[in-house]
């Protein structure tokens, strides 16, 4: 929406606003008292704004180059439960509420290793497809994360050559294909979610991932990943 752009750019602070319907932005007064790294929307703002429709999505700003949702972002996000529209360097960004990537309850095709890295690389600012996903697929030849990196802009690239946002594909079970997926952090941190009952967490690079890794995949934008994102959600989770 271009109108959230246009508004974000009349100011030096940090602008807020609510959608309505999906389609128009109900300004409000950025109440916080430090309203150039924050924003506070007050209850009378929010009312005002039922008064005309459905609370759709939170909108602000970022002034600085910043276009991932902060710790305090993702916070109020979970608590309000909406998307949240930023605008940053005259870009409009849309975050779906997803839960913190760190403390997930494993429940395969719901929230699984595969939901992890989705969310985690839509918190950057890659959207990547849901894709059904049946319990045992790493048993039947499905091959599903081997035939779905390639068609959603990952190419393959050498061990040595990794880099932290790169995507690690182990194959934890012999004689079944390639199941589980790692994001490789900073100081060779790793973040995931596995069936083992432990919840999504990040630990080192343990001598056994490194014998079980399939394949280390890189996304095309790359160069952009704002893996920021990562660090600000951990931060928010873990304060």
């Amino acid at each position: 929406m271009q109108e959230c752009i246009d508004y974000a750019a009349t100011s030096q602070d940090e602008v807020c606003g609510l959608i309505i319907d999906d389609s128009h932005l109900f300004r409000c007064r950025n109440s916080h008292p430090e309203p150039m790294t924050h924003f506070r929307i007050s209850d009378d703002d929010w009312l005002a704004a039922e008064e005309v429709g459905e609370i759709t999505a939170v909108f602000h700003s970022h002034p600085q180059n910043q276009p991932g949702l902060s710790g305090a972002d993702r916070k109020m996000q979970i608590a309000t439960g909406l998307p949240w529209w930023l605008a940053s360097s005259g870009k409009l960004h849309k975050f779906r509420p997803v839960p913190f990537l760190l403390g997930r309850r494993f429940e395969h095709g719901v929230m699984d290793c595969y939901t992890l890295f989705r969310d985690a690389y839509h918190l950057c600012g890659i959207d990547l497809p849901d894709f059904e996903r049946n319990c045992g697929w790493w048993l039947r030849g499905e091959n599903l994360y081997l035939k779905n990196m390639p068609v959603n802009g990952f190419r393959q690239v050498s061990t040595e050559l990794a880099h932290p946002g790169d995507v690690i594909i182990r194959q934890p079970f012999d004689g079944a294909d390639p199941c589980h997926a790692m994001i490789l952090l900073d100081n060779n941190i790793v973040l995931h979610h596995d069936h083992t009952g432990h919840l999504s967490r990040r630990e080192p690079m343990r001598p056994a991932f490194i014998k079980q890794t399939h394949s280390i995949w890189r996304h095309e934008q790359c160069s952009s990943l704002n893996l920021q994102a990562i660090y600000a959600d951990i931060s928010a989770k873990s304060s």
